[in-house]
């Protein structure tokens, strides 16, 4: 009778035993399944972090172009993106959302999974966009995610190739489609292509009474292909020295190219035309040592015209220029001399004449004289004493319209944005390591087109291009 408590007690602590045991392993199975199921959400400020980067390196006209984002910890059926406004010559197209699955950052973690997000869209025209943010719904919270900025060319398979000169003297890249130039000069420049992958015919026409040579030919004009991976930089061909040798007007000798476009097509490259002006050759411009008519033909160029004008370009005193246009920009010019001495001091750093300053002050004046001769005649055809005087009514009518007409005009000029330029190339695309195919003196005032990303589109004449913002001295 003594050991049947003992058999009692060894069976009832077996059995916590096991029922402990089972209790264990039972929570740890639950809470792993649920830790599996539920998972961590993504917070507020993560998703908020995140932005849509280009699917690719370039974009282009007419084609889908595929922005894309994924957000870590989210099924794809908990989050729903909403597309706002975009801007003109662009076109949302679709969006898609998948699951998935990768490596984890965290080494204690195998696999990460979340939502992969797409938004398509077509762009009809190239240039520089920024499409507005995209309204992205995780969790049943609201998150503006915003895009990166994006350049879009020209699309390589439609577009003709685009041959572009540079030349050696800065003022003839300054001068736009009409060069002066001297008899005996030497007219050097480089000569760049675009959108092409091959060249398969280089040939020139020379003018009448004129010397030309190739001095160097690039590895393109041997025929070879670059491949059909595109590249928005210009490609040098070669570099020619033409000189003219008789006075009158002449065109640029044209260089005949026939190319491979990027969508495969042979095409006859049109080339730039240039008015050149050639005027008689200057007593001491060259001094050769024979006396012959063609003597100075074969000189060599004229090299202290290029370091007289590096010279002059570093002694322009931006700070002064800047100084006098804003003065004269914010005076009355008939009481004020900051447009002869602005004047004065371009001579005397030998750039061009800049147009007249608009004057502030005179638009605020004009704006002025403009409201009350329109409160005047809105008084005179209101008072019947003056509707005996219909002249005098008449007259109002006529000058309140002429200064309110005025004072639009003023007003679309003063809103206009100019500035000085540092000298320089200008690019035709806003990025840093592309050719550039024109250049503008120092010290021209340049209109700013637009502004982005601290870039500045200008407008020089008929010459437009990119420049850096730190380029450009603004006139306030």
């Amino acid at each position: 009778m003594e050991k049947q408590p003992t058999r009692f007690s060894r069976k009832k602590f077996l059995g916590l035993l096991i029922f402990c045991i089972n209790i264990i392993t039972s929570s740890q199975a639950f809470c792993q399944a649920t830790s599996s199921s539920s998972g961590k959400k993504p917070s507020w400020q993560y998703v908020q972090s995140l932005h849509f980067k280009k699917a690719k390196e370039y974009f282009f006209t007419d084609e889908e172009s595929i922005f894309s984002v994924d957000i870590e910890g989210v099924e794809p059926e908990d989050v729903t993106v909403f597309v706002n406004d975009v801007p003109k010559n662009v076109s949302f197209l679709s969006s898609k959302k998948e699951l998935y699955v990768g490596p984890s950052d965290n080494p204690l973690d195998d696999m990460k999974r979340g939502t992969h997000l797409e938004i398509v869209f077509q762009f009809m025209e190239s240039g520089v966009f920024h499409i507005s943010p995209i309204d992205v719904r995780v969790n049943g919270m609201y998150n503006r995610l915003n895009l990166d900025t994006v350049l879009v060319y020209e699309n390589p398979n439609t577009v003709q190739p685009q041959i572009y000169l540079e030349f050696e003297d800065p003022s003839f890249n300054a001068a736009g489609k009409k060069l002066n130039a001297s008899v005996g000069d030497h007219v050097a420049f480089m000569m760049y292509i675009r959108y092409a992958v091959q060249i398969l015919n280089f040939s020139w026409e020379i003018p009448e009474n004129s010397l030309f040579d190739d001095v160097k030919r690039f590895p393109i004009t041997e025929g070879t292909s670059s491949g059909n991976q595109f590249s928005p930089s210009a490609v040098p061909v070669a570099k020619f020295d033409w000189q003219p040798l008789s006075e009158g007007e002449f065109s640029l000798p044209a260089i005949n190219i026939t190319a491979i476009t990027y969508g495969g097509k042979k095409v006859d490259v049109p080339f730039p035309v240039y008015k050149v002006s050639v005027s008689p050759k200057k007593e001491t411009q060259y001094k050769t040592e024979q006396d012959g008519v063609f003597g100075y033909a074969f000189s060599t160029p004229f090299t202290d015209a290029k370091s007289t004008g590096s010279e002059q370009k570093a002694k322009v005193d931006l700070e002064r220029l800047l100084e006098l246009h804003q003065r004269e920009r914010h005076s009355f010019h008939f009481l004020s001399s900051a447009y002869k001495e602005r004047r004065a001091a371009e001579d005397e750093y030998g750039i061009a004449h800049a147009e007249i300053e608009i004057s502030v002050p005179g638009f605020i004046a004009v704006c002025i004289a403009s409201a009350l001769l329109i409160a005047i005649t809105l008084i005179l055809f209101l008072s019947r004493k003056f509707m005996e005087h219909k002249i005098v009514l008449v007259l109002s009518m006529m000058v309140s319209i002429v200064l309110s007409v005025t004072s639009v005009c003023m007003w679309f000029k003063v809103n206009k944005s100019y500035g000085l330029f540092k000298g320089g190339s200008i690019n035709p695309i806003p990025e840093i390591n592309v050719h550039s195919s024109a250049s503008i003196p120092r010290g021209n005032v340049v209109r700013i087109e637009k502004k982005t990303n601290g870039w500045l589109y200008i407008r020089y004449h008929e010459t437009y291009g990119w420049v850096m913002e730190s380029e450009v001295l603004v006139i306030k």
